[in-house]
């Protein structure tokens, strides 16, 4: 089993992707970590140079988006790929000190995400561009106002999930550009997650592709418009075992169960879901569940991801409830 995997989303990084993988690699014991570069539709040698700075690792992978569709897009394909039991991911110029990675990970046992903050009273930030540094806190405040959520540093490309919390946000994840981040913090929330913020040690890089206004705007669009696709994310699969506990199932399937998946309360019970994967082979999942349970009373469910998300924070019950 993958301990864990690390997601580097990369774009035009032929500058700074060989040494940004060198102190990752430096950074984990490759013996049990897992790291997926994905390309967002590089016109330089992007690729080439991270294959070479990976070359010979027991678990690494470029994967390449066909064009450049954002940031956001990137990280979900990386998150889709992911295998470890714990996932995380991080920016490809490595301006957050990775010597910060170990307690972000650790912070999993007590919390299902963990997040990178600059604006952390423990944190250390140094020479970060002015403007940049006014971008986000106007737009922390904007997040504040629209969300509700308590972060004034959203933004930081340094966050670790639990395997199965990440597939879940993933699965419901559909902004491509730089406001994902916002959105799997709100997804988080109404999925009842418990997230904790983390101090950092962050030095600004040369070769940002930030282009504050720019970028600006179109994530605060983002963030304005990211409720609107609810509907559009497609159902989650899984099998519901009534009047089973979580415990006695995840122990009874643990040969058939993978790092990933996730096994959570259903009302009176215990369900196992296979989000963010392939329809196909979420429902080969659930059908090896059901065969290997014949004698035991067991249904097929198909929930509407909607279905999942409080509309407002803690406003009910959730039919799905996450948080063991």
């Amino acid at each position: 089993m993958t301990r864990l995997s690390v997601v580097v989303p990369a774009y035009n990084e032929a500058k700074r992707i060989s040494s940004g993988l060198a102190k990752l690699v430096d950074a984990v014991d490759p013996t049990d970590t897992e790291i997926i570069v994905v390309d967002d539709g590089s016109t330089d040698s992007t690729v080439e140079l991270a294959t070479d700075a990976l070359r010979g690792l027991p678990a690494a992978t470029v994967l390449s988006l066909p064009t450049n569709v954002g940031k956001g897009a990137a990280v979900k394909a990386g998150l889709v790929e992911a295998t470890g039991s714990s996932i995380a991911f991080v920016d490809a110029d490595m301006a957050t000190d990775l010597a910060d990675l170990a307690p972000l990970i650790a912070a999993l046992d007590f919390h299902h995400i963990a997040i990178g903050s600059r604006s952390h009273k423990g944190s250390s930030v140094d020479r970060r561009p002015r403007m940049r540094a006014i971008m986000n806190r106007t737009f922390g405040m904007l997040v504040t106002a629209v969300t509700s959520l308590p972060y004034m540093d959203t933004q930081c490309g340094f966050k670790a999930f639990r395997g199965p919390v990440a597939k879940l946000l993933c699965h419901g994840m559909t902004v491509e550009h730089f406001g994902f981040d916002v959105q799997l913090l709100d997804l988080a929330a109404r999925l009842g997650l418990d997230v904790t913020s983390m101090p950092v040690k962050w030095t600004d890089v040369e070769g940002s592709h930030v282009v504050p206004v720019r970028h600006g705007i179109e994530t605060a669009v983002d963030v304005l418009t990211m409720r609107m696709s609810w509907g559009k994310v497609p159902p989650v699969m899984g099998v519901w075992f009534p009047g089973a506990s979580v415990e006695d199932v995840a122990s009874e399937h643990a040969e058939l169960l993978i790092a990933t998946d996730l096994v959570a309360t259903r009302q009176v019970g215990a369900a196992v879901l296979f989000p963010a994967v392939p329809p196909a082979v979420a429902g080969r999942r659930v059908s090896e569940i059901l065969d290997a349970t014949s004698s035991q009373r067991r249904e097929r469910l198909t929930l509407p991801y909607r279905s999942l998300l409080a509309p407002r924070f803690g406003s009910f019950r959730r039919p799905i409830e996450v948080a063991l």
